[in-house]
C-alpha cells in the first residue's frame, strides 16, 4: 500500500522522525492532515491482529509511527477526497467497527473485556501561521489524538451505541450521562437498595495517563469524575475539582500531566455492595472526612465496578424516603401505616429466615376514650406507640419493624429468639405507665362494649406473639388471619397478657404480668 510512493512497511522510530515530518509537510497544504492514534493496554493479539487488517485496508495512511504499545496513523487526502477531518473520523469509526465485531466473537474471557483495554483518538492538523514551527503544530496534533482517546476510553468503544456497558459504568457512544431524575429509585415505602441508585461513570485503568482524564472534564461538562479499576474492580477515584486544584499550580502540569492516574487518585473512595440500604450509606457518606463529603460513592457488584451515586442522588433518594414514609404513617403516632406493614412481613417472609410477629392492642379502650375523653384517647396511643419504639431497642434487633395498623391495633417484626422476653418487658412497662393517665381516679369497674360493667382496674394490653422458622409455607395475607385467633384467646385471659403460638403447629401458652 502506498500514497505518492511511500511505502507502508517504513515503519518510524522516535517520536519526531525527520522522515515523517518531511512527508507530513509534503501532505498538508493539500487540505490538512490526520492522525488516528491507537493504545493497547494489555497485550491482546485478536485486536492487533484487527488493526494490522485495518490500516492494510485504509487507502489514505501514508506513514505508521510505533512507540511500544502506541500507534500513531497519519492519513492525507487526495485532490478528491472529502474534507481531512470527516477522513479521518470515518478511518477512526472503521477501525472501532472492526474491534466491535472483534470483540463481539472473543473467544476468551480476555477479548470480552479487551474493550476496556484500549484507547482510540484522532487529531487534524493544517499548515501553520507565521511564527509557528511545523514541529509545535505535529507535536499539538498528537497530544490532542492521545488525549481524544481518554473520551473514546471511557466511553466504551467496545459497546454498541444503543446497548451502554452497564457493568463498567461505561457510557454508550451516543449516550449522555443520566442526572439525578432519570436515576430516580422505585420507592414503594420501603427501605431501597444502593444498588438502584448506580449509574454509569467513565472509568480508566490504573496506568491512563493524567492527560487522558483532564481531556475527558475538559471536554465533558457533566462528568465529575472518574473511576480507575483494576480487572474491574475500583481502586480509587478522581474528582474533577481535585484533579483542576492539582494541574493549576505554578507546577501542576510537568509535575502530572504524563504521569498514570493511580500516583493521584484518591486511593480510599467509598466503595459499598449494591445490597447496602440507602440510609446506611447515606450515613457513612457524611461520616466521610470534609475533603471527601461531595466525591461519588462507588458501588460494585459480587466486587466488580456496577456503577456510582452522587451525593445528590442519594440525598434526594431519602429526601423521597421520608415523604414516602410520611405519606403512609400513621397521623397520630407517626408510625408506618397498612402499606409498609405488608412490605415488611413481604420482606421478611422472602428471606426465609426466622422471624416473630407481635400484635399489640388495648383492651377496654373504649371505655377509656368515652369516660376522659378522645383528647387523652389520643395521648394513650401515642404512649403505647412511643412505648413499642423504645423497648424494641434494648429488647430487639437492629432492623425491628414497628407499625400501627390503626386505633388501638399495633404490630411489631422482630427476632424470633428474643420476641418472647419483649413481650414481657412491654407488659411491665405498660402497668407501669397506664396508672398515670387515670389522673389520680381509682379505677375499679370498666364498662365492656355491651355496656355491662365489669370488676376492672382500668386498660390492659394484650399481646399476640406468632413465632416463624422461615420454613413452613407462609403469605404476608395469612398473618393477620393467625393474629385473629391468638387475639381472641389473648382477651378471653384477665389483666395484660401475652399469648404465644408456632406458625409451624399450634401451640401457645399465656402469661400474665
Amino acid at each position: 500500500m502506498s500514497i505518492e510512493g511511500i511505502r507502508m512497511d517504513e515503519v518510524g522510530v522516535g517520536l519526531f522522525n525527520r522522515d515523517m515530518i518531511r512527508s507530513l509537510k509534503e501532505r498538508w497544504h493539500e487540505g490538512g492532515v490526520g492522525v488516528v492514534y491507537v493504545r493497547f493496554y494489555m497485550g491482546n493479539a485478536a485486536s492487533e491482529a484487527v488493526l494490522q487488517l485495518w490500516e492494510n485496508e485504509e487507502q489514505n495512511i501514508f506513514w505508521r509511527q510505533r512507540l511500544e504499545s502506541e500507534f500513531f496513523y497519519l492519513i492525507a487526502r487526495l485532490p478528491d477526497d472529502e474534507p481531512i477531518d470527516k477522513l479521518t473520523e470515518k478511518a477512526l469509526e472503521r477501525l472501532k467497527n472492526k474491534l466491535r465485531t472483534a470483540w463481539a466473537k472473543g473467544a476468551s474471557k480476555a477479548d470480552a473485556v479487551a474493550d476496556a483495554e484500549v484507547s482510540l483518538g484522532s487529531a487534524t492538523a493544517h499548515p501553520p501561521a507565521m511564527g509557528r514551527s511545523s514541529e509545535t503544530v505535529i507535536f499539538r496534533m498528537l497530544m490532542d489524538a492521545m488525549e481524544q482517546s481518554a473520551y473514546n476510553l471511557s466511553l466504551g468503544i467496545g459497546q454498541q451505541a444503543n446497548k451502554p456497558d452497564r457493568l463498567h459504568g461505561n457510557y454508550g457512544l451516543d449516550e449522555q450521562m443520566p442526572n439525578a431524575q432519570t436515576m430516580q429509585p422505585q420507592l414503594h415505602g420501603k427501605s431501597v437498595r444502593i444498588g438502584t441508585l448506580a449509574a454509569p461513570f467513565p472509568i480508566f485503568p490504573a496506568r491512563a495517563r493524567v492527560s487522558e482524564v483532564a481531556y475527558l472534564f475538559d471536554t465533558n461538562a457533566k462528568a465529575q469524575g472518574a473511576v480507575i479499576v483494576d480487572q474491574g474492580r475500583p481502586i480509587g477515584i478522581l474528582m474533577k475539582e481535585k484533579l483542576h486544584q492539582m494541574l493549576a499550580g505554578q507546577f501542576g502540569l510537568p509535575l502530572y500531566w504524563n504521569r498514570p492516574v493511580e500516583r493521584i487518585m484518591n486511593k480510599q473512595p467509598l466503595i459499598v455492595d449494591e445490597q447496602l440500604p440507602v440510609e446506611l450509606v447515606s450515613q457513612l457518606a457524611m461520616a466521610r472526612d470534609f475533603s471527601q463529603l461531595y466525591d461519588v460513592v462507588l458501588i460494585t457488584k459480587e466486587g466488580q465496578m456496577a456503577g456510582a451515586a452522587s451525593i445528590r442522588s442519594i440525598l434526594e433518594c431519602m429526601t423521597t424516603l421520608r415523604t414516602e414514609a410520611a405519606r403512609t404513617a400513621n397521623p397520630l403516632t407517626g408510625l408506618p401505616g397498612n402499606e409498609e406493614i405488608q412490605h415488611e412481613l413481604q420482606r421478611r417472609i422472602g428471606q426465609k429466615k426466622p422471624f416473630a410477629v407481635i400484635y399489640a392492642d388495648l383492651d377496654y379502650f373504649k371505655w377509656y376514650n368515652d369516660f376522659f375523653g378522645f383528647g387523652l384517647g389520643d395521648d394513650l396511643i401515642r404512649y403505647v406507640a412511643d412505648l413499642l419504639r423504645r423497648e424494641v431497642g434494648p429488647h430487639g434487633v437492629e432492623g425491628d419493624f414497628v407499625g400501627h395498623i390503626g386505633g388501638d391495633d399495633f404490630i411489631m417484626v422482630t427476632c424470633a429468639k428474643s420476641a418472647e422476653r419483649l413481650c414481657q418487658s412491654l407488659i411491665i412497662r405498660f402497668e407501669e405507665g397506664i396508672k398515670a393517665f387515670y389522673g389520680g381516679v381509682e379505677v375499679t369497674t370498666v364498662e365492656d362494649r355491651h355496656g355491662n360493667l365489669i370488676e376492672q382496674q382500668g386498660v390492659t394490653l394484650s399481646l399476640s406473639l406468632m413465632l416463624w422458622d422461615g420454613e413452613v409455607p407462609l403469605a404476608a395475607e395469612d398473618i393477620p388471619r393467625l393474629a385473629a385467633k391468638l387475639k381472641k384467646q389473648a382477651k378471653a385471659l384477665k389483666g395484660s397478657v401475652y399469648v404465644m403460638d408456632q406458625i409451624t403447629g399450634m401451640h401457645h401458652g399465656g402469661e400474665r404480668a
